[in-house]
């Protein structure tokens, strides 16, 4: 007889701040209330503390203790044994969402866990990067005497949760054999035959997996997928690191943050993979390990001092790692806007087992025509035609009219509410390989330009885009105030110029300097989500109602233009 898989006590989505927080609450509500989500005892969304980004290993911290305090409530366990006891008799999945999506800027407000893409939900429900993911984690096997499950929510793992086994003590990670290019850009594992990890490699270049003996002779490396199970001994390992027993501020005995690491923590944050996964491993002498992660944590920009490395090395090093590596699985990223039409072609193919055409459609109405190659059409309604000339993004828009985009060219328009409190609409152009991370000095770009250049371009002054309290590296096309709020969702089509600054008229660049101007970063929260929902759900049902139509065909199954 097969044995019940015990449900899951926790599900924790975590996010950046109070506001991102509240959208992620309202969007897992409504899969609560469809029960959607039934194989979970408690849905919990926990926001970074007091808005400051704690980093990947924090919010870990952060969320294990909340539920220590959850299932203790009167004053949370008093000792690490207690919480061992605790959670030896709990599932828990904590999936980190918390990102500021800065290199999605089309999707910033609803957080990169929640972005659009292909699927099967009802008719009248979006499909979003959290009902591909969640049921397959949730679909994980049990580990040893409890179970914390932590994995990344910027990315959908295609694999079958039953070749997975956790059986092993400590910690055991999900790999993949990729080349090592590709590889360069993630956490590396280096093995041994019995599954056991020697030494994790943070974004390793590929002399570096070279000279650790990471890479097998076909040239791969194991690939960290982002997906750790831990036991209740490496949970309280973990939290032995960081935490002491002492005076909680309520005056009540319990487990609190030691004093230098809660420093390390609102100044700097704690990174999961650089400051606690380098850690780990069992390959060389502990004095060269212990060498090893501190060049680790330099190269990374880390600046602790000799003592905390020191202690939390020693602390962490006595955790087992041990790598699951999938013999078969798909690793699709939607963290940029690039990622994003190239992993929802990707995707779509896959559930389709066909060949697709590359112009992808989601929650979106279609009545006139798309024409173009390599593009992304989501929340639009379209009744006219609108070519595209190859890596596009339109989202949000009603194409009303005929509209022709040049290659590389992206938009998205999102209702919201001004700095004097009413309703507009944020207009955003960029070219899809514009970095709003990278400063000026750094290369950053405005649709394909320089900063720097655009500037001159448009005749206008670092001041005019940035304030003066924002320092050099930090001045980004994130925070530039540059995308214009509008009054009426069609004068998007007076800006279209905006994509040529380079040729822009004065009477274009006057109106510019005087129009009402946003940052990426100020738009990402003054968008409205109830009505960034209630269109897409609008659109769809729109759809329905032409059931014979092309259109409803793109809307329900998000099909390709």
């Amino acid at each position: 007889m097969q044995k019940l898989t015990k449900p899951w006590d926790y599900l924790i989505i975590t996010a950046a701040n109070d506001q991102q927080a509240r959208a992620y609450g309202i969007q897992i509500r409504q899969r609560q209330e469809a029960d959607e989500i039934p194989q979970v005892r408690n849905c919990l969304v926990i926001p970074d503390t007091d808005g400051r980004r704690i980093g990947s290993g924090g919010s870990t911290l952060q969320c294990l203790y909340s539920v220590l305090r959850r299932e203790r409530p009167s004053a949370g366990p008093g000792s690490f044994e207690e919480a061992e006891a605790i959670l030896s008799n709990l599932r828990i999945l904590i999936v980190h969402a918390g990102g500021d999506s800065r290199r999605l800027p089309a999707y910033s407000h609803c957080g990169k866990m929640f972005v659009p893409i292909p699927g099967r939900r009802p008719p009248h429900a979006a499909t979003t990067l959290f009902d591909r993911l969640i049921p397959a984690l949730l679909s994980l096997p049990e580990g040893r005497a409890g179970q914390v499950v932590i994995a990344a929510g910027d990315a959908l793992i295609l694999f079958d949760p039953s070749t997975v086994d956790f059986s092993q003590p400590g910690i055991t990670a999900l790999g993949l054999w990729a080349s090592t290019r590709e590889a360069a850009h993630h956490g590396v594992f280096c093995t041994r035959d019995d599954g056991s990890v020697t030494r994790y490699l943070q974004k390793p270049s590929q002399e570096e997996q070279l000279r650790a003996g990471a890479v097998n002779p076909a040239k791969q490396s194991v690939l960290d997928l982002g997906l750790m199970s831990c036991d209740a001994a490496a949970a309280v390992q973990l939290l032995r690191t960081f935490f002491t027993r002492g005076t909680r501020p309520d005056g009540e005995p319990g487990l609190v943050w030691k004093e230098k690491s809660l420093e390390v923590l609102l100044s700097h944050g704690i990174d999961l993979y650089r400051e606690i996964c380098c850690a780990m491993g069992t390959g060389a002498q502990f004095g060269a390990r212990f060498v090893q992660y501190v060049r680790n944590l330099r190269s990374g920009g880390s600046c602790l001092e000799a003592t905390l490395t020191s202690d939390w090395f020693r602390s962490l090093h006595e955790i087992p790692l041990h790598v699951c590596i999938l013999s078969d699985a798909m690793f699709l990223h939607f963290g940029t806007t690039r990622q994003l039409v190239a992993s929802g072609i990707v995707l779509l193919k896959e559930d389709s087992g066909r060949p697709a055409r590359t112009t992808l459609v989601l929650n979106s109405n279609i009545q006139g025509a798309v024409k173009g190659q390599h593009a992304w059409i989501e929340g639009c309604s379209v009744d006219a035609t609108l070519r595209l000339e190859g890596l596009n993004v339109v989202v949000g828009a009603d194409i009303s009219d005929p509209l022709t985009l040049p290659k590389g060219a992206c938009f998205d328009i999102s209702m919201g509410i001004s700095r004097e409190g009413v309703s507009v609409w944020f207009l955003q152009f960029y070219h899809i390989d514009d970095s709003f991370k990278h400063s000026a000095d750094a290369g950053g770009t405005f649709c394909g330009i320089p900063l720097g250049q655009w500037l001159e371009y448009m005749g206008g002054a670092v001041s005019d885009i940035w304030s003066s309290d924002v320092p050099l590296r930090e001045r980004t096309l994130w925070n530039a105030r540059v995308f214009p709020a509008l009054k009426e969702h069609q004068e998007f089509r007076e800006w279209l110029w905006l994509l040529h600054a380079d040729s822009a008229t004065t009477e274009q660049k006057t109106r510019f300097w005087t129009a009402e101007r946003y940052s990426s970063s100020e738009i990402a929260v003054r968008v409205d989500q109830s009505q960034f929902l209630a269109r897409r759900s609008a659109i769809r049902s729109a759809g329905i109602r032409h059931r014979n139509g092309r259109a409803s065909l793109q809307v329900q199954t998000a099909g390709w233009g």
